[in-house]
């Protein structure tokens, strides 16, 4: 892995690591003269929508902390011109967030993101917002509640309750099942598609509901085709996907970023992938 560090708006390759970020026992913080000055950047090096679901408590939490200050966040121009990847993931996770200030397409300055955390080197499972919030300085009490969120607007809840009371009529499940359901390393595994499909198919069983769903390939051709199925979801917004799963009695799916964003508000069960999960470790997440 590469550490990065960004200043004035450039991106600097320092070295390459097997962990990212600073060991406990460094006591190394972010200086308090960047804190004084109350204009902060939220951003992380990494483009999935996972990525920034799990940093999306991190405004709300800087706002609590520091009362009079400015939260932005990076534009997807301003991430396409460090990184050269084109994504809207940070406007899918941020849009109507009350916290964020403003998405900028420049900042001058250094920016303290995500590769500057705190690691507890035996405890890898501590949530990555924690890590980047101890950085900052936050105490255990100031980062508690570190759960990804998210903040739609009236437009899209009533347009996701349109589809919701259109096909459902009471409690609903969301099944998602990714590419990298049954898979290592982004190759097939058999001994891990045998183990999504047995714990994925145990929680279907037991929670017999209508689900909406999203499939990498064609639901009959999974090994849930059984479930009452309502709606293949493909092709709606991602942030209304997002608003129904929040709504879902359970959200099942493989360890996938776009499910544990939601964990917040509904029962999530992920069949786990990565031992350990480390920092995209969830709090609240049934892992599988």
């Amino acid at each position: 892995m590469i550490f990065w560090i960004i200043i004035d708006n450039k991106l600097h390759a320092i070295k390459d690591t097997d962990n990212l970020g600073f060991e406990e026992s460094e006591g190394l913080r972010i200086p308090d003269e960047y804190l004084k000055e109350k204009k902060f950047m939220v951003l992380r090096a990494s483009d999935g929508i996972g990525d920034w679901g799990i940093i999306s408590a991190i405004p709300r939490l800087l706002k609590q902390k520091f009362s009079d200050c400015k939260v932005l966040v990076p534009s997807k121009n301003y991430l396409k011109n460090l990184f050269g990847k084109d994504h809207n993931n940070v406007h899918v996770i941020f849009n109507n967030n009350p916290y964020v200030d403003e998405f900028v397409d420049e900042v001058n300055g250094e920016v303290f993101h995500d590769h500057y955390r705190i690691y507890d080197k035996d405890n890898t499972d501590v949530p990555l917002a924690k890590q980047i919030l101890k950085f900052w300085q936050f105490n255990e009490e100031e980062m508690n509640d570190c759960q990804p969120e998210m903040y739609w607007s009236d437009e899209e809840k009533e347009f996701g309750d349109k589809i919701i009371n259109r096909y459902v009529d009471g409690d609903f499940g969301f099944l998602l099942v990714s590419k990298r359901f049954g898979t290592q390393f982004g190759k097939h595994h058999q001994e891990s598609y045998d183990k999504d499909t047995k714990v994925m198919t145990q929680v279907l069983k037991d929670n017999p509901l209508p689900y909406f769903y999203w499939t990498h390939k064609p639901l009959r051709k999974t090994e849930f085709s059984f479930i009452n199925s309502v709606l293949d979801m493909r092709n709606i917004d991602l942030r209304i996907q997002l608003y129904i799963k929040s709504k879902a009695k359970i959200n099942l799916a493989n360890q996938c970023g776009v499910n544990h964003s939601i964990v917040r508000y509904s029962e999530c069960y992920e069949s786990q992938r990565q031992f350990p999960i480390s920092h995209n470790y969830i709090s609240g997440v049934n892992y599988i």
